[in-house]
């Protein structure tokens, strides 16, 4: 919980003194603070009973702390903030030798290509294995030889031409 509890309205009900309960025009909602992100997790609880709503919240509740329990955060990362994080992980690989700085200046730019196409501020948990199947047709469109190609090395490394 934050250093300093709102006050309580008479709408507002608390459960297990780290979530709270409130009404939102007819229908309850849930809000809890998670330490860890510094900041609340909100959401409809989807219905108008009281009773319901905090049978409900409790669940809410027990799964959110299941998952910071098992280190799994609420909120998502970007794609920007991802490949953030892994170009950090290839640079310590590249500190211990196990690639090369034109290895990881590759990388870098395969990755401003991906993060054009996905969109830097798409959420990572809401991403679907389908969402990059069309990004090597994107990359090549509009080229009339394909510079890289599985089948160059099958064919005496001839480009293909379209």
């Amino acid at each position: 919980m934050p250093s300093t509890k709102p006050s309580l309205n008479t709408n507002e009900f608390p459960i297990y003194d780290e979530a709270l309960i409130y009404t939102r025009g007819e229908y309850w909602q849930m809000r809890m603070w998670l330490t860890k992100e510094k900041k609340y997790a909100r959401f409809s609880l989807r219905t108008r009973n009281k009773d319901t709503a905090i049978d409900k919240a409790k669940k809410y509740y027990h799964e959110l702390m299941a998952q910071q329990l098992a280190g799994k955060t609420y909120f998502s990362m970007t794609a920007k903030q991802g490949v953030e994080e892994y170009v950090k992980q290839r640079i310590k690989d590249m500190e211990v030798g196990l690639i090369v700085k034109g290895r990881l200046s590759t990388i870098k730019t395969h990755l401003e290509h991906w993060l054009k196409f996905i969109g830097k501020d798409t959420k990572l948990k809401e991403m679907e294995r389908s969402d990059c199947e069309n990004y090597y047709i994107e990359r090549v469109k509009g080229r009339k030889t394909i510079l890289v190609s599985p089948l160059q090395f099958l064919t005496n490394k001839v480009p293909l031409t379209l």
